[in-house]
């Protein structure tokens, strides 16, 4: 399969937003509970105490979003490994995921949309079975045009050529 560089990038993405959906889904179909505060009490952060049929589990997190005052929270937890457990809120839960998401969205972008010198204009990527995975054809310009002229140019003489010694 060949690839532009725009549909690299989407094809990258739709992976990215696969594997968020699946992390958060783990998240968003898990189980709740009331968690007491306890001891220490921070500022910034907080140990909770839970309970799930009838064992306690201890966690400290973040205190994003709730009072000092606050001594009892609500805690998400995994049904098949209560003892990983997130405070139920959007930054208990849905926050770091999204900024990963964010991260690298940045970063393919850069790498993809921006004309760039790391790959050119017209790179085309091929996705294989085997390893490499994912390989890459440049951008080579056709006879006759500027940047070829000037790089033969360049070659015979040894100085670089400008448009105006071509003619162009």
């Amino acid at each position: 399969m060949r690839f532009s560089k725009l549909a690299m990038f989407l094809t990258l993405q739709g992976i990215i937003l696969l594997v968020l959906a699946a992390h958060l889904g783990r998240w968003l179909f898990s189980d709740t509970t009331e968690g007491a505060v306890t001891l220490p009490y921070s500022v910034t952060m907080m140990t909770v105490q839970y309970s799930v049929h009838g064992r306690s589990y201890s966690e400290t997190y973040m205190r994003n979003g709730y009072e000092f005052t606050a001594r009892t929270v609500p805690v998400r937890y995994l049904t098949y490994n209560p003892a990983k457990s997130r405070v139920n809120s959007f930054m208990g839960i849905l926050a770091e995921p999204l900024a990963w998401w964010l991260f690298l969205s940045l970063g393919l972008g850069a790498l993809l949309l921006i004309d760039n010198s790391v790959f050119s204009k017209g790179t085309r990527f091929q996705v294989h079975k085997r390893f490499p995975w994912i390989t890459m054809d440049e951008y080579f310009p056709i006879k006759g045009r500027w940047f070829y002229n000037q790089q033969r140019r360049q070659g015979n003489e040894g100085q670089p050529a400008s448009r105006e010694s071509l003619g162009q």
